[in-house]
């Protein structure tokens, strides 16, 4: 699969008690997923990995992975921006 790209502030939980157990190695991390589940994005690139038959999340046409773990859709650049 790849790598995820979680790029979205979303994925980091900035509060003081933030670090909750991940659901893949139990070590604590402030990521989580987009459902909210913590989980360190290199457990998650792993987990798609050894789950190729998993659910597919798509946007636009384009597979983003696994609907339990899926990179960020791509932003969209607005005409004549840089």
């Amino acid at each position: 699969m790849g790598l995820l790209d979680w790029r979205d502030r979303r994925h980091f939980d900035q509060s003081q008690d933030g670090a909750r157990p991940c659901m893949q190695c139990q070590v604590t991390t402030p990521m989580r997923s987009h459902s909210g589940e913590p989980v360190h994005k290199v457990c998650a690139e792993d987990w798609n990995d050894s789950h190729p038959d998993a659910p597919r999340y798509e946007h636009d046409g384009r597979d983003l992975g696994t609907t339990r773990y899926h990179s960020d859709p791509p932003i969209k650049h607005r005409k004549g921006s840089a």
